[in-house]
């Protein structure tokens, strides 16, 4: 079935299969934002079958496609590149900007918790882009009625100004991020790459006593302290009891670590319990879903029991051995079978874990107000950064590239939530610039640090300590200010955060830095240039200094040319100051 509305001289139209009472208009318009609302309501109340609306707009000065997640950036031909958002994953907000960075458009939905697609694509008769919102892609409601507002900018401005205005927007439906404790604003140490689940108190004490050394000022411990197994990933989750081999006692361990002057964060895989845990028989008949690859069960949160379990899980973690912390994982695994109970007190997946998301973190706040709590990436909207106070990027071990690329996605659509890097590892028979390009393309993240720190050659071990040491000086600057960036297609060619006194910047694309400002100001040289050329658009003499990847001084020296090459090797870092 099909309903058509035309407003704003253009032609929505909605696909459904079931009778319900659609309603569409046009609710406002100023400056280039646009705002539509969109009403559904049934005869009485049900989990409601996917329904569609679509439309075109012109592709004019339109060359690629950006969501906060999706790792490519064409325009596709066909339903690719699917913006999949819910409660837990991701969030709805899609758009298309110009070759030079502009906003050409940016669609977001009000509604960032229940099941909803967005899709682009290109069309081949009339040089349009089609665009579609696919609403209830999974089970969820019941509603007897529905309303969401879809908000459209295309302002002439830069992309990165169009995302902070999208992020606002979402605050002020009522998502306004955590409070971050100023903890969680400092580099950290976690175990997950340099030991996986072969973690013993011994490495990590060990690690805490060089990582604190070099600025980190917190340990993730991570899988591993609950299992002894490791033959299963996640076969024994769920008892959540310390390994005595390996954490003979996780209060005691929690002192040493105190006693280094770090902070202390376990992790907890959230929704999974292990075929071959003590609790699996506890809640048979409460699973979404069994995990045949890792062996585990996924609770169900609309059960009550659930819930309480996993608060009291954590709050019991918390108070019994004296954690700062906790690494919540997994939580986008909580999604909608189809199915349903009386004994349940939520029809919703997606409200029930937005309800477990509440009780935990005011159950924990209530235990210490400056509780630090992780998420991840896929999940990182507005809900999730609602209760969470860190946000990192997904896992993706040894991929500079992927880390560069996803830490500057979450800034850009994270509000004031502390945002972390994901773990850094590297080989002992990497380079010095191989380690370096890991590092300085999390600059703009909390860096989170995850190699055998006893076992990285001198030369990396300077490599981290002159990141770190650059990174704890300027940390304010490079995680609190606004981010501007160019070349999104091309994994953010360019971006850069300016403070009160400072500017600083990474090139990835191009090795040309515009001094326009009378700041000191810094370049990183990501480029596969060997130089990089300054353009001096202030018109005094400058002092520029070039240090390696290392921290080594390799020019000091004034110019007063109004365009400049200097040798910056990959890896190093540009100082900028006025004579």
């Amino acid at each position: 079935m099909k309903k058509i509305f035309e407003t704003d001289n253009k032609i929505f139209t909605f696909d459904y299969e079931e009778n319900v009472d659609i309603k569409f208009s046009l609710k406002s318009e100023k400056d280039g934002v646009i705002f539509y609302a969109v009403s559904f309501e049934w005869e009485k109340a049900c989990a409601p079958k996917q329904i569609t609306l679509s439309y075109s707009i012109p592709c004019v000065d339109t060359y690629t496609m950006w969501d906060p997640i999706e790792k490519l950036r064409f325009i596709p031909f066909g339903n690719k590149q699917l913006t999949d958002s819910r409660l837990a994953s991701g969030m709805p907000l899609k758009g298309l900007l110009s070759r030079t960075g502009k906003n050409r458009y940016l669609s977001a939905v009000s509604d960032v918790k229940t099941p909803i697609v967005q899709r682009m694509r290109a069309s081949i008769t009339n040089a349009t882009v089609d665009c579609f919102i696919d609403f209830f892609t999974q089970m969820t409601g019941p509603f007897k009625s529905y309303e969401a507002e879809i908000r459209i900018d295309t302002r002439d401005i830069p992309f990165d100004g169009a995302l902070y205005g999208a992020r606002a927007w979402f605050d002020g439906l009522g998502y306004e991020n955590a409070y971050v404790p100023e903890d969680a604003k400092y580099p950290m140490y976690s175990t997950w790459y340099s030991y996986g689940q072969a973690v013993t108190e011994g490495d990590v004490i060990a690690e805490c006593e060089k990582a604190v050394k070099l600025g980190m000022k917190a340990v993730i411990l991570d899988d591993g302290w609950q299992t002894d197994d490791q033959s299963t990933i996640y076969g024994y989750c769920g008892d959540w009891k310390p390994i005595e081999r390996k954490f003979p006692n996780m209060r005691a361990f929690s002192d040493k670590i105190h006693a280094l002057g770090m902070k202390v964060m376990l992790w907890f895989s959230v929704p999974f319990i292990g075929k071959f845990s003590e609790n699996c028989k506890a809640f048979e008949g409460k699973y979404l879903c069994y995990f045949d690859n890792t062996e585990c069960y996924a609770l169900d949160p609309r059960f009550k029991e659930v819930r309480e379990f996993l608060v009291n899980t954590y709050v019991k973690a918390v108070e019994e051995w004296n954690l700062d912390g906790l690494k919540l994982d997994f939580i986008d695994r909580f999604k909608a079978n189809g199915e349903y109970s009386d004994e349940m007190d939520f029809v919703s997946v997606e409200d029930a874990v937005e309800q477990l998301l509440k009780d935990v973190n005011s159950a924990l706040r209530e235990i210490n107000p400056e509780i630090l709590i992780e998420f991840r990436q896929p999940y990182f909207g507005p809900v999730v950064s609602a209760y969470g106070n860190m946000m990192r990027v997904w896992d993706c071990p040894l991929d500079g590239c992927m880390n560069k690329n996803q830490t500057i996605n979450l800034r850009l659509v994270s509000g004031s939530c502390a945002v972390h890097s994901d773990m850094i590892y590297w080989s002992r028979e990497d380079t010095p610039e191989g380690v370096a390009v890991q590092l300085w393309g999390t600059l703009f993240s909390v860096p989170q640090i995850s190699a055998r720190l006893g076992n990285i050659t001198d030369e990396q071990k300077a490599v981290l300590k002159n990141y770190l040491d650059f990174w704890n000086e300027h940390r304010k600057t490079l995680s609190e200010s606004s981010l501007r960036v160019s070349f999104a297609e091309n994994g953010y060619g360019y971006a850069e955060a300016e403070g009160e006194d400072s500017i600083i910047a990474l090139l990835c694309a191009s090795p040309i830095a515009e001094i326009t400002k009378a700041k000191r100001s810094y370049y990183v040289n990501l480029t596969d240039s060997q130089a990089i050329v300054i353009k001096n658009k202030c018109g005094k003499t400058l002092r520029v200094k070039v240090f390696d990847c290392m921290g080594r001084e390799l020019v000091n020296n004034t110019f007063d040319k109004d365009i400049f090459e200097i040798d910056s090797p990959v890896g190093s870092l540009t100082e900028v100051s006025f004579a």
